[in-house]
């Protein structure tokens, strides 16, 4: 089913949050303990609605085995899919909220021939629509894909395409069927949302090919991830690299967000014009989406005592903002803001080095508002060569934690709260200029 995520624990948590903690994690098991792969694939959409057409992006995500057997069924697990609609899309409704069905197109490839997989539509709860303005509308989806049979060797590939959307008015009107609109992929994306390789019993499974799995950049190129936005009106593109800390503060801990030691860290696709004529000089107006979700992974002490690690991952919601002019004529520091919305989701939780199932979706119950400053002694002097910014954030809520078990008064009570320091480095804008690219990871600074 698809739905829209929008206590304080007290006593409970501290006298019995560890025990359940600690059970939930006994009875419970993670990806790596059960052998799965966790799919990840966002993939951009031209939709042809009434009012016009209108870009929609979707972000899949599920379990998928790590490896199967020949002739081996294989199921994966519960799929989400979150689609950010632009609010222009439902501009002919008047609508306070919308509603309606998702439908994917799916196929499954083995030894070189593809087939049509029946994933059936999804329904949509009642997603609000923001009031006057661009904002977007979010729509979270679920559902449990087709299962596929392995051939007796190589790999079964998971494909997606295009989506067909049902959307109106909610409630709807009684006997009335909104009319499909049809979206088609982008081109030049990835369609493989997973691939679960076949092997003999007693036969050692390869690794499932990685999408972060790229060559090496030549200098002066983009990477394949660096991509338009196409917001019109802009007139310089380009990408670039953030990363920073996170400080929890309930947790008296901080994280690192886009580790520059991972792999594959997530690149930030952005658009900017130069502002001249301003009261103190000439400015830059930037617009940005992550092209991906940052993550970070780290352990705490929660409750104190108990190591607790956790993968976070911070979900852009529409595009973020940044602006820079000098702070007063003749001078050139710049003074910087930035905004973006994020989602906030745990996963790949461990309690004192035990898994502890959470589920897909245990996230913020809100997007999270994030606003950020030239952070004191950065010195910036034009922000499309980077520079350091600071703030503070409020973690809202959790919702959705637990499979079997309601989890969310435990994260909520050890984790949300307002007060979380969040450090931000900025690389240099690869753009129009080739010195400038590939983007570089800047420095980490604490």
């Amino acid at each position: 089913m698809i739905s829209v995520r929008a206590r304080r624990a007290g006593r409970l948590m501290a006298a019995a949050g560890a025990g359940t903690l600690l059970a939930a994690g006994l009875s419970g098991a993670g990806a790596e303990a059960t052998g799965t792969q966790n799919a990840d694939l966002t993939v951009g959409y031209q939709c042809a609605f009434p009012a016009g057409p209108q870009q929609v992006s979707v972000r899949y995500q599920a379990p998928f085995p790590a490896s199967a057997r020949p002739g081996e069924q294989v199921r994966p697990g519960e799929a989400t899919a979150t689609l950010t609609v632009p609010r222009a899309a439902f501009a002919d409704l008047g609508a306070a909220k919308v509603g309606g069905t998702v439908r994917v197109a799916a196929q499954t490839t083995r030894n070189g021939t593809a087939a049509k997989a029946d994933w059936p539509a999804f329904t949509v709860e009642p997603a609000p629509v923001p009031g006057d303005g661009d904002g977007d509308v979010t729509l979270t989806a679920s559902g449990r894909p087709a299962a596929a049979t392995a051939g007796p060797s190589g790999t079964l590939t998971f494909s997606l395409g295009e989506v067909d959307l049902g959307l109106g008015p909610a409630p709807a009107a009684g006997g009335t069927e909104e009319s499909p609109v049809a979206c088609t992929p982008a081109q030049g994306q990835a369609r493989v949302f997973a691939a679960v390789p076949v092997v003999a019993d007693g036969t050692a499974a390869a690794p499932a090919p990685s999408p972060k799995a790229t060559a090496a950049v030549p200098a002066g190129e983009a990477p394949p991830d660096c991509q338009d936005l196409k917001e019109p009106g802009w007139l310089i593109s380009g990408c670039v690299y953030m990363n920073g800390f996170a400080n929890v503060r309930k947790l008296d801990g901080a994280t690192v967000l886009n580790d520059p030691a991972a792999p594959g860290p997530a690149l930030t696709n952005v658009e900017y014009d130069i502002v001249p004529n301003l009261p103190t000089g000439t400015g830059t107006d930037v617009r940005f989406r992550f092209h991906e979700p940052l993550r970070s992974r780290a352990t705490f002490l929660t409750f104190g005592f108990m190591p607790t690690t956790a993968t976070m991952e911070m979900d852009q919601v529409g595009l973020g903002t940044e602006t820079s002019a000098p702070y007063e004529k003749g001078r050139t520091r710049q003074h910087v803001q930035a905004r973006m919305r994020v989602t906030i989701r745990l996963y790949d939780v461990t309690v004192n080095g035990t898994p502890l199932d959470v589920g897909a979706r245990c996230a913020s119950s809100r997007a999270v508002d994030i606003e950020l400053g030239d952070a004191p002694g950065a010195d910036i002097t034009n922000i499309v060569k980077g520079g350091t910014l600071d703030g503070t954030f409020e973690i809202p809520p959790f919702k959705g934690c637990g499979s079997g078990e309601n989890l969310d008064p435990l994260f909520t009570g050890s984790v949300s709260g307002p007060g979380n320091y969040l450090k931000v480095s900025q690389g240099t804008i690869c753009g129009r200029a080739a010195a400038t690219c590939p983007p570089a990871m800047p420095e980490l600074k604490r």
